[in-house]
């Protein structure tokens, strides 16, 4: 996994721990090329999945999560790993199971956790 990490004020904490999202994809047995980008910004987890193309033959997850005041940090936390981080691995298993061919798979494909709610 690659990692990125915006500067962010001391008086914010990014929602997601690194090591939260790895362990989550290893025991999924997901092993795609994964982008983690912790943002400075109030985007809590979007994910996106982008299909092989000529230049990268193969399947790659650009992960952003943001970050929150350091009072709503252990809240945030709590929601990102227990409800969204495995709605996000369901969603990645059920992308990655389809076949290759499949216009879901060869199309670029978003996950977000802010929509993903106002849908449920």
């Amino acid at each position: 996994m690659f990692i990125e990490k915006d500067k962010i004020p001391k008086s914010n904490s990014f929602v997601l721990k690194s090591s939260t999202l790895e362990e989550a994809m290893k025991n999924a047995g997901i092993s795609v090329e994964t982008t983690l980008q912790h943002l400075n910004s109030p985007v809590l987890f979007t994910a996106y999945i982008w299909p092989p193309r000529s230049n990268v033959p193969h399947n790659r997850f650009f992960i952003r999560a943001g970050c929150v005041p350091s009072a709503q940090a252990k809240d945030a936390r709590i929601l990102v790993e227990t409800e969204i981080v495995p709605e996000f691995i369901a969603w990645a298993t059920h992308i990655l199971s389809l076949p290759s061919n499949s216009p879901t798979r060869s199309s670029d494909q978003v996950f977000s956790a802010s929509d993903h709610r106002a849908h449920t």
